[in-house]
């Protein structure tokens, strides 16, 4: 058993507001009404902005698609394509997770091989596209992830 303490890097609120910003500024240059979460390595949320005339349950949708990111540590397009792969049926050891949302638009945002964080996005014509806006967001910032 190791009894050492453990050093993590964490997203902090300057750079997760200009990733949820870059964001939210791609969904509205596409004219989609859209919601973005930003959490930390944990999954606990550091920012949220709704587009105007963003529905409310996209705040719900945002965040969830980010919490499931930071703890799969994975994008949630990639979950997604497996409960469909499964002919539409979750893995059971994943279907009673509170606050897991296995639908594309989440994505883990990484500084070199280590997760610091998460962002989701919801409200565009399609998964994919909130996938591209997540993925926008992080590129605004990745220079700061090195």
């Amino acid at each position: 058993m190791s009894r050492t303490l453990l050093s993590q890097r964490n997203l902090g609120i300057d750079l997760a507001l200009e990733c949820a910003t870059a964001a939210l500024a791609e969904a509205r240059r596409r004219g989609y009404p859209s919601t973005v979460a930003v959490t930390d390595r944990a999954g606990h949320l550091l920012v949220l902005l709704r587009n105007d005339g963003g529905g409310p349950h996209l705040v719900d949708s945002a965040r969830r698609k980010a919490y499931t990111a930071a703890s799969a540590n994975a994008r949630t397009s990639a979950m997604e394509k497996a409960v469909d792969e499964r002919t539409g049926v979750p893995d059971h050891n994943l279907i009673f997770l509170d606050q897991v949302l296995m639908v594309g638009g989440g994505v883990p945002i990484h500084a070199g091989d280590e997760l610091v964080g998460a962002i989701g996005v919801a409200g565009s014509p399609g998964a994919i596209h909130d996938e591209e806006c997540a993925d926008a967001g992080i590129a605004k910032i990745a220079a700061s992830l090195k």
